[in-house]
């Protein structure tokens, strides 16, 4: 590419520039320039494939030119999927012009002085469109009537391109007609050639392969290259160095790049350690020649569908494959209650002594098998996944003739490519035609492999070649820390893909495709130590059963109605002007009109300027493509649109619904919720109406949790990280940052969003313990005492909306690599961390973020494995709420009356944990609460405001227990729990008063909410590891930093080992990945980076006798001016059974907010109004102080509230201050001046400010806020507002 010029995407940025060019007198152009003197937004208001822009490279960039480009012709009265009959009626051509690799170019305007941008922009549309052949200008006749300053310029292009006029033209009678201007891609850029490497080549390949691995010739020295093509060995022939030479300007061929191929591949080792059966097994076939069959034991391993974890019938399914039937009591011995001498337990046969806790054990032994046997089975990597031996029979054809060659190899369909690499000059989206010319090197084999180490960064020429590979999944293996492989078709480089609608004999193609490229639901599993079999309960089938229903009906609909809402395609490979039995069907989709997108603003951020998008916008229903051919997601919706004339595509996926299959949803563009939510003034979301003739379609409420995902016909592009990050834990810091991480590319204006379909690459491993995160993800759950799952304990998130939409909102599995394990240690030296004693995962940058909130901090017996108890929990987790569930479910069944659950703590989950058991049929009577001592930590930790304690309301809360008949002993301490023998399970568990004296409790479920931000496990590795840790704690730096500069700690469980004078713990979680994002040069923050937090913490809680608490607080940002015995300024409410406190700092700041209520509308939106003064709350203090607030909920319901949480306020609060300094600092120079003047006059520019505020958003408001040219009427004298046009602005 020229280097006096720099090609690029128009942005809105662009917007003035090139509405300036439009207006210049000395710029050339083609195309309908009339449509572009209207206002400038409307530039980017249609539809087109490409806009580009090109810029000189000079010291300051001046755009010279813009340029559209689109899939079909701006021919107003021609329908967009018309344009080849047109053109091959109307035109004598005889290139293979085709839907697939055709371009037009409808309009450019360019700086006259400026000729050769002319060609740039064609060359960068080229670069970017590898697939695209042709590129056509379509020449309208000339006008007489219209003005000179409209004609159009074509003298430039007709030095690039063909000309081609129409059938009729004639020079003497038809000469001022229609005509094409047609460019071929070879005509225009520099023609590559490809041939073996020589050993003269060394020098210009290392050059190149330096660029990208600078280590490999410092290892293998200056010709190692040239030592390679030398090579005489046996092994040698198997190898091939294929070198790219590019014709330069003057002619000469220079090297631009290399590829090495391998055609010697070791198919059974692939076949063992990969899953290749999709792939044919790598092994060409054919059943009619004479063939043997070899026999490979290999191991398959399959995760789990939903509905086999954690729902009642999946326990059930794992009692009767575990204990069928149940555990039988052993009555042959002695009486439990007697005296005996010993005891026969049913446990192993084992014969115990007689001892104290004997015959509290014997009472408990089932509930302890059960617990034992199935609960446990939860916290263990088998329970997530289905692995199963199976022989795989490899078919390959024998030659009778020559039996001593390997039959499996001599049939091998598959070839490696080694490495790739191109000059670091060379436009990086030509190394497609590299991957074209390496299938010609092996025109017989089909398949083409890729090998990635896990040790090391994928180069840049590597990550360009994988967008046309797909990865393929590793099976169970002896070997530890394969490398991961991915592979690609002939079809995939060289077939063309086109859409075709639904013809009658594709009924049971597309039968066929929707059974085959199904999703694989879970296999019924029993445990290998089994002896029987037993039933599932569960229905694993029953998303794909509704989905095959519905698309037979869909069929039906489409082939038989002719006012069908619905548009079905087939997608098809081959070459696309053929008709489509000629053609391969690989997929096919189902869409429909989508008509609700206003409704998504509610939850969702999206742009609002783009309303002429209201009836072109579509929904897909299913989409199913084989997993070859996703690389081809932009062609595919392209092609989509011009047959339907939709222009902005939605997919919808519902967790409690039917889900319908989407396989290209991962190249659609996630759109992200909103981050802080509003409040709507009870208006209700549109309602989806049902589908009359279609049964088994989801009909989607808009404000319930949905993961949607959009194509807007941009071209795609990449965002993430290029280090490896590896994180441990999944705390809800961690869900914040990788939420940050996923929408790296999202912003406030929408500037990537508009401009491209962003899609997240990460380079990101996260480490967990087995069930945690899939416990986060479960949604098949049914509580059987909640009629609303939202407000039920199982469901219900303490976490802000931030961190919650994380899992209701979106799966970030499908851009995350989650790995089950437990921790070993971090290797620093060598940069990994080992998991499971065996995996080794290596990383440039670690994470620690495994922080909990409960955890007891005495070392305490457990049991040989490292396991605690079966009877004891801590509820830091979701899978932590599941095993309670499913054990106090088990409690009650088998116990009955004779049982004891102690629960230990006192903050407010406490009591959420005991609103659970009195709602789900625990006696009160069996619940005994103990309160520890409370322990008032340093001066700086009681200057902390943490939002989930609340010392008053737990008074309250306190009484509640004594009205529920809840046994409660205060100020114990834990010291030990006793077990019985060997067995695993607590019997009584002992405390100590302020006198020393212990206090024991039985129990059968032992609940600790003991404040505790570390496990002992973690610790264990962290020391190990040589972590630096004081109390429990990691120590580090203001940048979160460890004594390892790459290990990064953030969570409840870090302190800061310098002087800070900030809370930095109990913090928004949003807030403190943000910060992390810009330490770790990931994201720039768009505001002025702090080390401060300006952000409030949000809680949530469910309380006994259906209360529900909120609670938001700022943290303190001056620790050094903090006292920690004043008393702040609380202004509390009680109205219609809500409960409400404010509290003000010394300077009238809002500190925190919190709400007691029965009612069960979200608060989330009271972040707004955490941190602002008093007086921009409409004057609250001074309101409530005159008895005109009932209750603060509703005050922050009243329709100005709507101003103070638009997305835009805070900048304009930021305008203000920005112009409101230097007159304050005039004023502080001055101190003469009159400060009432001073008042008057800022004042009056804040209002005006305000009303241009109102008047610039004012669309966006549910509310008609009033302005001054409201009162205009038309009648001269009437200053009232007509009814209908009457401000409902209430203070």
């Amino acid at each position: 590419m020229n280097r006096d010029y720099k090609v690029r995407r128009a942005t809105y940025d662009d917007l003035d520039e090139i509405a300036s060019l439009t207006h210049v007198q000395n710029a050339k152009w083609f195309g309908n320039k009339r449509a572009k003197f209207g206002p400038k937004d409307n530039f980017f208001k249609s539809y087109q494939t490409h806009r580009l822009v090109v810029e000189t490279n000079q010291q300051h960039d001046n755009l010279v030119a813009y340029a559209e480009f689109r899939n079909y012709p701006a021919i107003g009265p021609l329908l967009s999927d018309s344009w080849l009959e047109w053109l091959h009626g109307r035109y004598c051509i005889s290139d293979p012009i085709s839907w697939m690799n055709t371009l037009f170019f409808n309009y450019c305007i360019y700086a006259s002085d400026h000729p050769n941008a002319l060609r740039e922009v064609l060359r960068g549309v080229f670069y970017l469109e590898i697939r695209i052949t042709f590129v056509i200008t379509v020449r309208m006749p000339e006008l007489s009537y219209y003005s000179s300053y409209y004609a159009e310029s074509f003298d430039d292009l007709e030095k690039l391109a063909k000309i081609f006029y129409p059938r009729d033209f004639s020079i003497t009678s038809n000469s001022n007609t229609q005509s094409l201007y047609i460019i071929h891609r070879y005509g225009l850029l520099p023609r590559i050639t490809y041939r073996k490497a020589l050993a003269e080549d060394n020098d210009d390949i290392i050059e190149i392969h330096e660029n990208e691995l600078p280590e490999m010739r410092a290892e293998l020295g200056d010709f190692y290259i040239a030592e390679e093509l030398m090579r005489q060995d046996e092994g040698a022939k198997n190898n091939v160095l294929i070198v790219a030479e590019t014709e330069s300007e003057l002619q000469e061929l220079q090297t631009s790049g290399f590829f090495w191929l391998e055609s010697e591949v070791d198919i059974r080792f692939y076949v063992k350690n990969y899953e290749l059966e999709t792939f044919g097994n790598l092994i060409k076939f054919n059943p009619s020649k004479p063939y043997l069959c070899e026999t490979l034991q290999v191991l398959s391993v399959e995760p789990k569908v939903e509905a086999n974890l954690f729902t009642a019938d999946a326990m059930d399914d794992l009692e009767s494959a575990t204990i069928l039937g149940g555990v039988q009591r052993n009555d042959s011995g002695v009486s439990v209650a007697s005296g005996g001498k010993f005891k026969v337990s049913s446990i192993q046969g084992k014969i115990v002594d007689n001892s104290k806790t004997l015959n509290k054990f014997y009472m408990v032994e089932l509930l302890y098998l059960k617990f034992m046997y199935i609960f446990e089975k939860i916290i263990t990597i088998k329970y997530y996944t289905n692995q199963e031996k199976k022989s795989l029979n490899l078919f390959y054809n024998t030659d009778y003739l020559n039996k001593k060659v390997d039959g499996v190899q001599r049939a091998s369909n598959v070839f490696a490519l080694k490495f790739i690499c191109v000059h670091k000059d060379f436009p990086l989206e030509r190394l497609f035609n590299y991957l074209c010319a390496m299938f010609s090197v092996y025109p017989d084999r089909d398949y083409c492999i890729m090998e990635m180490p896990k040790s090391v960064n994928p180069l840049r020429s590597h990550l360009e070649a994988l967008k046309y590979f797909m990865p393929v999944a590793q099976r169970p293996s002896e070997m530890s820390n394969l490398d991961e492989i991915y592979i690609t078709h002939r079809s995939t480089i060289f077939g063309e893909i086109s859409l075709y609608r639904l013809q009658r004999e594709d009924v049971e193609i597309v039968q066929e495709m929707a059974m085959r490229l199904s999703l694989n639901t879970g296999k019924k599993s029993i445990s290998e130590s089994s002896s029987f079999s037993c039933s599932s309960k569960v229905n694993t089938h029953v998303h794909s059963d509704n989905e095959m229903m519905v698309i037979q009906q869909l069929m039906e609909d489409v082939l038989y109605n002719e006012s069908s809402e619905f548009d079905f395609f087939t997608i098809r490979c081959g070459i696309s002007s053929k008709p489509a039995k000629e053609n391969t069907a690989i997929g096919y989709v189902i869409l429909r009109r989508f008509l609700y997108h206003h409704d998504l603003h509610r939850h969702y951020h999206l742009p609002k300027h783009d309303p002429h998008l209201g009836h072109e916008r579509a929904e897909i229903i299913s989409l199913k493509l084989h997993p070859l051919f996703n690389n081809s997601c932009d062609a595919i919706f392209r092609n989509l649109s011009g047959k339907t004339q939709y222009f902005d595509f939605y997919y919808f996926c519902a967790r409690k619904k039917h889900i319908f299959s989407n396989d290209l949803k991962t190249a659609m563009m996630l759109i992200e919720p909103n981050p802080m939510k509003k409040f709507w003034f009870n208006v209700k979301p549109t309602r989806q109406k049902p589908s009359r003739t279609i049964k088994g379609l989801p009909t989607y409420d808009y404000d319930d949790h949905l993961t949607i995902f959009r194509h807007k016909l941009n071209p795609s592009k990449f965002f993430g990280n290029t280090n490896r990050l590896v994180i441990i834990g999944f705390s809800s810091e961690c869900r914040a940052f990788l939420r940050q991480l996923v929408f790296l590319w999202n912003s406030k204006d929408h500037k990537n969003s508009e401009t491209y379909t962003c899609l997240s690459r990460l380079q990101v491993t996260v480490i967990e313990t087995p069930g945690k995160v899939e416990a986060e993800y479960e949604c098949t759950f049914l509580c059987p005492d909640c009629q609303q799952s939202k407000n039920c304990f199982m469901y219900y998130e303490n976490t802000s909306c931030y961190v919650r939409d994380v899992v209701a909102r979106m799966d970030l599995r499908y851009w995350v690599h989650f790995v089950a394990g437990h921790v070993n240690y971090i290797n620093r030296d060598k940069k990994y961390v080992k998991i499971n004693k065996s995996c080794e995962i290596f990383y440039d940058t670690l994470l620690l973020m495994n922080s909990v909130n409960f955890s007891l901090k005495k070392a305490l017996p457990f049991d040989e494995s490292g396991r605690r108890p079966y009877n004891f929990i801590q509820l830091n987790h979701r899978i932590d709420r599941f095993i309670l569930f499913y054990k106090v479910r088990v409690l009650l069944e088998d116990l009955r009356r004779n049982y004891r659950i102690l629960i230990y703590g006192s903050c407010l989950s406490t009591y959420e944990c005991i609103a659970f058991l009195i709602n789900h049929g625990v006696s009160p009577s069996q619940v005994v609460l103990v309160q520890p001592h409370k322990h008032c930590g340093t001066e700086e930790e009681q200057k902390y405001k943490m939002p989930s304690d609340d010392t008053n309301i737990e008074y309250i809360l306190d009484d509640m227990m004594e009205d529920l008949d809840i046994k409660v002993h205060r100020e114990l301490t834990f010291s030990h729990w006793i077990q019985h023998g060997s067995f695993n399970f607590i019997i009584e568990v002992v405390f100590t008063d302020g006198r020393k004296k212990e206090i024991a409790f039985d129990c059968d479920i032992f609940i600790s909410f003991n404040v505790g931000y570390m496990d002992r496990y973690v610790k264990k590795w962290l020391i190990d590891s040589c972590i630096d840790i004081n109390d429990n704690r990691i120590l580090v730096n203001k940048n979160f930093q460890t004594n390892d500069p790459d290990i990064y700690a953030v969570g409840k469980f870090i302190e800061f080992n310098e002087p800070v004078n900030h809370q930095y713990r109990f913090v928004s979680e949003m807030e403190t990945a943000q910060k992390l994002m810009h330490i770790l040069g990931l994201r720039q923050s768009e505001k002025p980076y702090q080390e401060k937090y300006l952000q409030p913490a949000f809680y949530r809680a469910l309380l006994p006798m259906d209360y529900f608490i909120t609670k938001v607080t700022m943290p303190c940002r001056y620790l050094a001016s903090c006292i920690v015995s004043c008393t702040k300024c609380s202004l509390t409410t009680y109205y219609d059974n809500t409960f409400c406190r404010i509290g003000l700092s010394p300077k009238m700041m809002v500190e925190e907010i919190v709400v007691v209520t029965k009612d069960t509308t979200s608060l989330d939106y009271l972040e707004h109004f955490c941190g602002k003064h008093e007086s921009m709350l409409n004057n609250l203090k001074s309101r409530f102080n005159s008895g005109l607030i009932k209750c603060f909920v509703k005050f922050f319901q009243e329709p100005w509230t709507e101003l103070l949480m638009h997305e835009d306020f805070e900048d304009f609060q930021a305008e203000n201050h920005k112009l409101l300094k230097p007159l304050i600092l005039s004023l502080e120079k001055n101190k003469g001046s009159s400060k009432t003047h001073f008042h008057d006059v800022n004042q009056q520019i804040l209002e005006q400010n305000l009303l241009e505020f109102v008047r610039t958003h004012r669309q966006d408001f549910r509310h008609e806020f009033a302005l001054p040219e409201d009162y205009l009427g038309e009648d001269t004298g009437d200053n009232t507002l007509p009814l209908s046009r009457r401000a409902k602005f209430n203070y």
